[in-house]
């Protein structure tokens, strides 16, 4: 009797602790993509904090919002407190195109954490003789429409461009060429001078600036940006600020009990400053960003802010009437 006592009492210590099985992080979009690399660089080390086995699984479709949508609408605090979901910023705000018919808000997600930050990046072809700089370029744009490749439909490249079209109404309508082959198809189009402009993020795109392959023209942040300290910011150059920029935050089923977001939280937080993890980040170019509670609600409600003012979805402005 002694011995069953004993075995009862070990499988209920198991069955109280959390986690206790395998955690999953949901990923939005298609293997390969950087949220997908990011999060599979990421989960042995949180796996190492929360003592439990962590897979990464991908649920693409629908611009993210076939994940999503599970997130908001389905996940269940009990049964799926062992599940965390990878939201990624811009790309959320989708759901404030009319044509989207959502309901969810911002307040529809359990955010924990945010993860990482990497600004936008305007790029040409290093041997371009027509661009030098910015400035080149907008000359250009009020000449001829200025063709760009960008990312996903609502993502960060196209919400920068949507907004510099906005802030500057005597440029030529651009044409955004949407890539569903992630920034190396991005890189092929400008390259073959397909295109005259890329917009990305500086982490995938410093390898083909230091082969002198493509000149960035500027950087979608507040400020210079520490890997790229040369290049002007939107705002130096245009005189309005643009600052758009690959946001990846983690969120967990609502209604979650709160002893077990302090579990995930401080788990996320110690995996994230795991010299070995930072190596690799650093490597990648991803810039690590830890934040929570305010400083992560401040950010995720700034970049609503910058998403509703560029209203992709509404088309370019109307070009100004001449003068007569």
């Amino acid at each position: 009797m002694a011995g069953l006592s004993l075995v009862g009492s070990t499988t209920a210590q198991a069955q109280d602790k959390f986690p206790n099985g395998p955690v999953i992080i949901q990923v939005p979009f298609a293997p390969g993509g950087g949220a997908d690399r990011t999060f599979r660089l990421f989960a042995p080390y949180l796996s190492e904090e929360l003592g439990v086995p962590v897979k990464v699984t991908n649920v693409a479709g629908g611009g993210g919002w076939v994940s999503w949508g599970q997130v908001t609408g389905q996940w269940d605090a009990e049964k799926d407190d062992h599940k965390l979901a990878v939201v990624n910023i811009p790309h959320i705000f989708s759901m404030l195109n009319p044509d989207m018919k959502r309901t969810e808000s911002l307040e529809s997600f359990n955010f924990l954490a945010w993860h990482s930050y990497d600004p936008g990046l305007w790029l040409v072809r290093w041997d371009d003789e027509r661009f030098k700089d910015l400035e080149g370029v907008i000359d250009y744009a009020q000449k001829e429409p200025l063709i760009v490749s960008v990312g996903s439909h609502g993502g960060d490249d196209h919400v920068g461009m949507a907004f510099a079209q906005k802030a500057m109404p005597d440029l030529k309508p651009m044409k955004f060429i949407f890539s569903d082959t992630g920034d190396n198809g991005k890189i092929a189009m400008i390259l073959g001078k397909n295109v005259d402009m890329v917009a990305g993020n500086v982490g995938y795109y410093v390898r083909s600036i230091m082969e002198r392959k493509l000149r960035p023209v500027a950087v979608l942040h507040n400020e210079p940006w520490t890997v790229l300290p040369g290049v002007p910011t939107f705002q130096e150059i245009v005189g309005k600020p643009n600052i758009t920029y690959a946001g990846r935050t983690l969120a967990t089923a609502n209604g979650l009990a709160e002893e077990k977001r302090a579990i995930y939280l401080k788990a996320i937080e110690a995996a994230m400053s795991n010299p070995a993890y930072i190596q690799k980040e650093t490597a990648n170019r991803n810039f690590l960003m830890f934040r929570t509670g305010d400083e992560m609600w401040d950010l995720l409600r700034a970049g609503q802010k910058v998403a509703e003012d560029a209203a992709y979805w509404e088309g370019p402005p109307a070009p100004p009437k001449e003068k007569k």
